[in-house]
């Protein structure tokens, strides 16, 4: 996204803004001065002071198209979407030929999920400029968003045609390819991620594994990113022991308890532990360019995680229950798009009056405390307050007939233990889970219900409880 202020966009905007406006009382105080500062203060990162500042400054310019556009990244950023789409159109207004304005309209008309008014006005920017690569940029992430990957590919390729350099138009490109189901290609291409500031390189003295053989040698397993990456790609070890390789993994700590269960693990140590001897490392995202696996054999794969022997967890049992459920409903808070996967608590307890359906909680954080906000002690069993790490919650999840979840670590972990589950995503979801329809590829007991529109668990939740209708009927 242009989440970057910008001086002079595409098209010089007026005459009006290179005559320096005196401001707080000294002509050298000036406006321009000011704007400059306080862009400055936006691209530190020092949101709340950059809208403080850009809404000082709209008293003295409330039609300065630059200010207004500026103002608007910011509060997208912020995540105040309504404040920010109408300072996006006040903008526009004042420069309506500007095709960097109609971009960064769209960008945040995307962030508030209307996504067809944002495909216009990406639209308009790349007609006004077929030069703009920001512009098809913009285009291309929207596309995705909607499903529409070979049109999301093709606006990826011609910005990337205009900007060869663009490093984040490369990852993006890289996950559409992804949704798109061409896993060998899109998973090349993601290594550009490693060129990105996030992205730091280890700081290992031995050498980064380059696919090579491995037969003796010791080979270190790093989490690049969450935990979900790190269920979701450990799976990649199993390949590694085959080649001859002692594995060894460096992992989260509330994971090395539940790694330590698994066969084709050598050693497990918790980040901040001393590493032992290795010869070569390799992330885990990495894994799946790296080892080559033949991808159209993942919806057969056979589970790879498994809950350690013993385990205080007990789930209880009803006589009159059919099946006894898991739920998880909100992501930790300050996660990526945390507001968009959480779903509200009100859904899941709407399930409750049944009596065929034992409900568990395995919720962790501070949404635990929903169950008693809500009144619903009597109705779901809070689990997820004994549960320390995910050696016990694989425990609890044992236990489980069919685990309902948001997009979480917990719903890779009971899909990479075989357990029935299903995965409640928001309508632009995740890279990976959206290869399309209903089938997770890389679990082959998972199913995905997703939002037909945005912001709504309405339709998901109709399905849900359609489908736990024949499911109790199959174990009747």
């Amino acid at each position: 996204m242009n989440d970057t202020p910008n001086f002079h966009p595409t098209k010089r905007e007026s005459a009006a803004s290179s005559a320096p406006t005196p401001l707080f009382g000294s002509a050298a105080d000036s406006f321009v001065q000011q704007l400059r500062l306080a862009s400055q203060a936006h691209r530190a990162g020092r949101l709340d002071e950059a809208i403080a500042s850009y809404l000082r400054l709209l008293s003295v310019r409330p039609d300065h198209a630059e200010l207004h556009n500026n103002l608007g990244v910011a509060l997208r950023l912020a995540g105040k979407l309504e404040a920010s789409v109408s300072h996006h159109r006040l903008s526009l207004a004042a420069d309506p030929a500007n095709p960097a304005l109609h971009s960064n309209l769209g960008n945040a008309l995307r962030a508030a999920h209307q996504f067809d008014e944002a495909v216009k006005h990406h639209y308009q920017s790349i007609a006004l400029s077929r030069d703009y690569a920001e512009g098809f940029f913009n285009l291309a992430l929207c596309l995705r968003d909607l499903g529409r990957h070979d049109e999301a590919i093709g606006c990826f390729s011609r910005a990337l045609t205009l900007n060869p350099d663009g490093r984040r138009m490369r990852v993006e490109f890289a996950l559409a390819l992804l949704m798109r189901g061409d896993l060998a290609e899109g998973f090349a291409a993601y290594e550009t991620r490693k060129r990105l500031p996030e992205t730091p390189a280890p700081e290992f003295a031995q050498p980064a594994w380059d696919g090579g053989p491995l037969e003796g040698k010791r080979i270190l397993l790093y989490p690049e990113q969450g935990l979900s990456d790190a269920l979701l790609f450990v799976r990649f070890a199993r390949d590694l022991k085959r080649r001859g390789a002692t594995v060894v993994v460096l992992c989260q700590a509330l994971l090395k308890e539940l790694l330590r269960a698994v066969d084709y693990v050598d050693e497990v140590v918790a980040e901040g532990e001393k590493l032992p001897a290795f010869d070569v490392h390799a992330s885990m995202v990495s894994l799946p360019h790296l080892c080559r696996p033949d991808f159209a054999t993942l919806p057969g794969a056979p589970p790879y995680l498994r809950p350690p022997e013993e385990s205080r967890i007990k789930l209880g049992h009803l006589d009159a229950a059919k099946l006894r459920i898991g739920i998880y409903w909100a992501a930790m808070p300050g996660q990526a798009q945390d507001r968009q996967r959480s779903v509200p608590f009100e859904q899941f307890l709407a399930l409750s009056g049944d009596p065929e359906l034992l409900i568990f909680s395995l919720q962790g954080g501070v949404h635990q405390k929903d169950i008693q906000t809500f009144g619903a002690n009597g109705l779901v069993h809070d689990v997820g307050r004994g549960i320390f790490d995910f050696a016990e919650a694989a425990t609890a999840l044992s236990q489980l007939d069919l685990l309902i979840s948001i997009d979480a670590p917990v719903a890779h972990l009971a899909a990479a233990m075989g357990v029935k589950t299903w995965v409640l995503l928001p309508a632009t979801a995740d890279w990976r889970w959206q290869l399309g329809g209903a089938d997770a590829p890389w679990y082959p007991s998972a199913r995905l219900f997703k939002q037909a529109v945005g912001g709504s668990w309405n339709d998901v939740f109709a399905h849900v409880r359609r489908e736990l209708d024949g499911l109790k009927k199959v174990v009747a």
